[in-house]
């Protein structure tokens, strides 16, 4: 990596220029990554799959280039990418503190948090190609995904293992798979992000991979999405045709195991309920048990997420929605859902809008229309739901979305978010100059 600059004396150190900046709270593992110069090592030589960081004095730029502005989220301040377009990036937090770290996927626009702290999100890149699930992924194909080397990464995964030794974590380097997996939840590391590895790998029938049933060459691509969703739904003359008859359609079909999906999004939506794919996928377990009006609150709690958080690629519940719906309306819609709440009930009839824009752009507008007249904290919640909660059509308004999000969370004491919501209007601004 060439030389950058260092920070002079009177500026103060690195993690000091950051917090003043975006008037936050460093957590200890970004305030020894940026003062101890750990950011050196993801110098992009490979290894990791997050092995290019982005320098601080980038990121203390009025318009740091690393942030895309609309896509992703205002609290989000990037630290680390792929080169693919994805990134690992810092999330501010309401009391204005930095450290949970999410991965955020440029091609639609997901995130899912990744650790509670820098450490534990370089962990899980350095272990997740031992966890289960890791071939649905939908940030980078699995062929090109790490295997067992990677030693170009060496000193910063011995960063990452350092920080985590009360956590006994080199116990688990010889561990792969569900051994690897139960021992990560059960020690609270990385766990949205390994509960969802395991909910993948639950819903995956080594019987019926991608290749084989698309040589069915069925016209209905969301008939095939659906079946792989859920093997139940499979049209039995597929499975005739795909096996002899040594394999029963019993066998096909017990592959999937819905027992420990449901287990595993329980737990996901205790620790993280603000993440759609738990309330969903637990909602259609109920619904496939039959227990309807269980379905019905799991997936009313599921709308109150942002379509960004529901995984859906690499779950397969996109085969449900159609074009930008979240799956939770999709589900309360098919089953006849009729809201009493006049909120609800008004955004639940924008959400039953068939124009995908058009769906966006009212459901901009009815956070708008709620934040207007809420006071500082929930005001600003909903000010970023009009925003994130489906995405916002036009691309314009994030230019007001952006400025009131900046203010109220001001007038919150949010200021952390106020700031970075600004950061992101200057790149917006810098960007499409508007």
């Amino acid at each position: 990596m060439p030389p950058l600059s260092q920070p002079s004396a009177a500026s103060g150190s690195w993690s000091d220029q950051i917090q003043a900046r975006f008037r936050c709270v460093l957590s200890d593992d970004l305030v020894r990554w940026f003062d101890n110069e750990i950011w050196r090592f993801a110098d992009g030589s490979g290894g990791n799959r997050f092995a290019s960081a982005i320098a601080p004095a980038e990121l203390i730029d009025d318009a740091p280039s690393a942030i895309w502005p609309a896509l992703m989220p205002c609290d989000f301040l990037p630290i680390l990418t792929n080169t693919m377009g994805d990134w690992l990036c810092i999330r501010m937090a309401a009391d204005n503190t930095a450290a949970q770290v999410v991965h955020w996927y440029h091609g639609g626009g997901d995130w899912i948090p990744w650790g509670d702290s820098l450490a534990e999100a370089i962990y899980f890149d350095h272990v997740r190609h031992r966890l289960p699930g890791s071939g649905r992924d939908h940030a980078i194909s699995a062929g090109s995904a790490v295997d067992d080397d990677d030693g170009a990464c060496e000193q910063l995964n011995r960063w990452a293992l350092g920080r985590l030794e009360h956590r006994s974590v080199r116990e688990l380097e010889p561990l792969r798979g569900a051994e690897l997996a139960d021992e990560m939840v059960r020690r609270g590391i990385c766990q949205p992000a390994v509960l969802c590895q395991l909910v993948i790998d639950a819903l995956e029938n080594p019987f019926l991979s991608d290749d084989a049933v698309r040589a069915l060459k069925v016209d209905d691509a969301e008939q095939v999405q659906r079946a792989l969703f859920d093997n139940r739904l499979m049209d039995r003359q597929w499975i005739d045709q795909l096996f002899t008859s040594d394999v029963s359609h019993q066998q096909v079909l017990d592959q999937q195991n819905w027992d420990a999906v449901a287990q595993h999004c329980r737990r996901a939506i205790q620790i993280a309920p603000d993440l759609g794919w738990g309330w969903d996928l637990l909602g259609y377990s109920q619904e496939r048990s039959g227990n309807l009006a269980a379905a019905i609150e799991h997936y009313r709690r599921g709308l109150e997420c942002s379509i960004f958080t529901d995984q859906t690629v690499r779950v397969r519940t996109h085969g449900f929605s159609g074009e930008g719906q979240k799956f939770a309306a999709a589900r309360l819609m098919k089953l006849g859902y009729q809201p009493t709440d006049p909120i609800e009930k008004n955004y639940f009839q924008r959400l039953g809008i068939a124009c995908a824009s058009e769906r966006r752009d009212q459901i901009r507008e009815h956070f708008a229309s709620l934040a207007r007249q809420a006071a500082p904290a929930k005001a600003h919640e909903l000010w970023v739901r009009a925003g994130w909660d489906m995405g916002a059509e036009p691309m314009l308004a994030f230019a007001e979305l952006l400025e009131q999000i900046a203010i109220s969370a001001d007038a919150a004491g949010r200021a952390a978010q106020g700031e970075l919501a600004r950061t992101h209007r200057n790149c917006f601004r810098d960007r499409y100059g508007i």
